[in-house]
């Protein structure tokens, strides 16, 4: 009697225990969140199958120690290559979201279905010391006609002909409208230089290049010489930088130079000589009459020539 009760009381306390120990595997169940998945369910045949497998949970990263994110079997597809990440997010009630994610590189094989095996993840809780593992989902990708890459477009011969018609056509015409246009400037040109005396073109280059407002006046006067000269050399053909000042008003009367004009030309080579050989200075009120004397000799000259002056 003492026997059947002792053997009575070890069963009810072995599977008591056996109770409690589950009830114990039961409370430390994890919350790790195993999903995988790729990007198109339709692949061309010359671009790749992208598949993720990834895994989720509530906590820090530190939290499950993965083992490792192994191979997936395949079948119709071969791998080219993976890569991994990690990120942390924030949860709605405060906490953290760790995501653990490893991608993998499928280039398809042939056209028609392709599959990825379900994989399976160890893992370990670092907190309660507790291991289990994770089986995903087969996936299957259908593997479809290649996509027309852009180095491969062919192009019949009739269009090729028609292409280059186009462009031989849009050449020629762009050279035809440059050259037209070219002509017309240079038609412009000439008749802006045939219309414009010798006379004009000087005093329109005293008023664009001769200028009052200066830090320097020596060069301003220097130029201004040197415009005077120019005009006399391009109207009587003859070198009047090269020569002295005396020289140029002989040759100048010989061509026929009014005596007026003679008179303020002698005048101006006076005062320029004096700054430049001697040094001497000169004020704003001398250069402005300079300028004056420079501008009424080519004013004088717009008028009919006179017997001496070239024709």
């Amino acid at each position: 009697m003492i026997v059947r009760y002792l053997s009575l009381t070890f069963f009810i306390f072995f599977f008591a225990t056996i109770g409690l120990a589950q009830d114990s595997v039961d409370s430390i169940q994890s919350d790790i969140r195993l999903r995988t998945f790729i990007e198109n369910e339709e692949v061309p045949l010359n671009r790749e199958v992208v598949f993720h497998v990834e895994l989720e949970w509530k906590g820090d990263l530190n939290k499950y120690k993965i083992s490792e994110f192994p191979e997936p079997a395949v079948s119709n597809l071969t791998l080219r290559g993976s890569g991994s990440s990690n990120k942390v997010n924030s949860a709605p009630d405060g906490g953290t979201i760790s995501i653990k994610r490893r991608t993998f590189y499928f280039r398809p094989l042939e056209i028609g279905m392709a599959y990825i095996e379900g994989v399976t993840i160890i893992y370990e809780d670092t907190y309660l010391q507790h291991r289990e593992s994770l089986i995903s989902d087969r996936v299957g990708i259908k593997i479809i006609d290649p996509l027309p890459e852009g180095g491969n477009i062919k192009i019949s011969p009739t269009w090729l002909y028609i292409i280059l018609i186009i462009i031989i056509l849009s050449v020629s015409l762009l050279f035809l409208l440059r050259y037209r246009q070219r002509k017309r400037e240079e038609e412009l040109e000439a008749l802006a230089q045939k219309k414009e005396t010798v006379e004009e073109k000087y005093l329109r280059l005293l008023k664009e290049t001769i200028h009052f407002n200066t830090d320097n006046i020596k060069d301003s006067l220097s130029d201004l010489s040197h415009l005077i000269n120019g005009y006399f050399s391009e109207k009587y053909h003859f070198p009047a930088s090269n020569l002295s000042s005396e020289q140029v008003i002989e040759v100048l009367q010989e061509k026929g130079l009014t005596q007026e004009s003679l008179t303020r030309l002698n005048e101006f080579y006076k005062s320029t000589n004096l700054v430049k050989f001697a040094g001497e200075s000169v004020t704003d009120a001398d250069f402005h009459r300079l300028y004056d004397t420079v501008e009424l000799i080519l004013e004088s000259q717009k008028l009919p020539f006179t017997e001496g002056e070239d024709k």
